[in-house]
């Protein structure tokens, strides 16, 4: 199978802002410095890396934590890049992605797998480095299929 992009349905939409909502309040649980200002990278690296030493093991708050972290990731992505929230389907399944440069570069990063990974190899510190790198790649990208490089980085 081909893989399918589509745009996300309403139910999609709301589980996405419940998630952001999620991440809101897992920096104020794990980084109280934080809390009360927008979410930032910086503030999403200090709560994951201060959970990370809580050695969690309850595995429905790791997925809803992973979720919640990796939502928060692929939201600052669409905003500083203006990437698309989609749904990007094939023989594997069907999972919630960011989409960038469609119809010629066709970046797509999977968010809650991106920090699903990266929990699986205990990294912390992440956010924040990726965001550039994948914020470079776009714009590189953009360049060489000769776009206008995302406004936003």
């Amino acid at each position: 199978m081909e893989q399918e992009i589509s745009e996300l349905t309403e139910k999609e939409k709301e589980w996405l802002a419940l998630q952001l909502q999620v991440a809101s309040a897992f920096i104020e649980t794990f980084s109280p410095r934080d809390a009360g200002h927008p979410v930032s990278l910086a503030a999403l690296d200090r709560a994951f890396a201060a959970w990370m030493a809580t050695q969690p093991t309850e595995s429905h708050v790791i997925n809803d934590t992973i979720n919640g972290v990796g939502m928060a990731f692929g939201q600052t992505l669409v905003d500083g890049l203006g990437m698309l929230w989609i749904i990007a389907t094939d023989d594997q399944g069907s999972e919630m992605a960011v989409y960038g440069l469609p119809g010629s570069a066709d970046v797509l990063v999977y968010p809650a797998n991106f920090v699903a990974k990266r929990w699986e190899r205990r990294e912390v510190n992440f956010l924040e480095a990726s965001y550039v790198l994948i914020a470079e790649d776009v714009s590189r990208l953009a360049r060489e299929h000769g776009l206008k490089s995302p406004s936003k980085i």
